[in-house]
């Protein structure tokens, strides 16, 4: 396949719907093959749509909060494909809205394990591998939780994106010299199977009607809004940037 990606490897976490899909086809697009991972079965199911739209994927089912996934991942990446360009550590969950003296320690871990710590996990192999390819991009999922913080928001989810972000530009000043690139993307509110409802699985109308009132677009984001910005960040036209954290949220950060 051609494109700008043509002979590269992207690897994403939270590859089987939304942000992750949408980045998935957008590199597939591109020509690049793809090593993709969720805790989802379902991952598989996506993976045989690319296959038969001519892309070259190979899945992980796997829980990213745990490092011998991250490690795996690469390893396929490397005895599948032979390399490592992208990545686009993406996995992520909701928080917990609640008083502080109401969340649990379990409550606290899960997120942060998940939404900062497998982010770690995922560069700590990554690099590594990007390194023997000549170099690459990583792209972490943080989110306008980890600009600022929002009246009544979660507070691990918060801490856990503001950590995003402050890992993001330390990666990048160690490893600039190296030829990594590493950037955070912050989506604003992007209509995804996450953001559609809560644990319980109950949709949370006002929640949603307050994030586009104070949206200066005046309207939700869409996955593909994310993988549009991934592209642009991984490509040559984004050379001399890193350690930035994009915005890609219709001003809502301005707002």
């Amino acid at each position: 396949m051609g494109g700008i990606f043509a002979g590269k490897v992207a690897l994403i976490t939270g590859a089987a719907r939304g942000i992750g899909a949408a980045a998935a086809r957008m590199f597939a697009d591109e020509g690049a093959a793809l090593v993709l991972t969720d805790l989802s079965e379902e991952v598989e199911e996506f993976a045989r749509d690319i296959e038969q739209s001519g892309g070259r994927v190979i899945t992980l089912v796997a829980d990213v909060s745990d490092p011998e996934s991250s490690k795996a991942l690469v390893t396929l990446a490397r005895e599948n494909f032979g390399r490592l360009d992208f990545s686009f550590n993406n996995a992520g969950i909701g928080g917990k809205p609640c008083p502080v003296e109401e969340l649990t320690a379990d409550d606290w871990t899960r997120v942060i394990e998940v939404n900062l710590s497998a982010v770690f996990y995922g560069i700590k192999y990554q690099i590594p591998a990007m390194l023997e390819s000549g170099g690459g991009v990583i792209v972490n999922n943080s989110s306008v939780l980890g600009l600022k913080p929002i009246p009544g928001s979660s507070l691990e989810y918060t801490a856990a994106k503001h950590g995003v972000i402050g890992l993001t530009r330390q990666v990048a000043v160690n490893y600039a010299s190296k030829g990594i690139r590493c950037v955070a993307i912050c989506p604003g509110f992007i209509e995804t199977p996450l953001t559609a409802a809560d644990e319980d699985g109950q949709s949370d109308h006002e929640g949603v009607d307050w994030f586009i009132n104070h949206t200066p677009m005046g309207r939700s984001g869409q996955p593909e809004d994310i993988a549009g910005a991934v592209k642009i960040l991984c490509s040559d036209d984004a050379a001399y940037i890193t350690g930035n954290s994009l915005q890609v949220d219709g001003g809502f950060v301005l707002g």
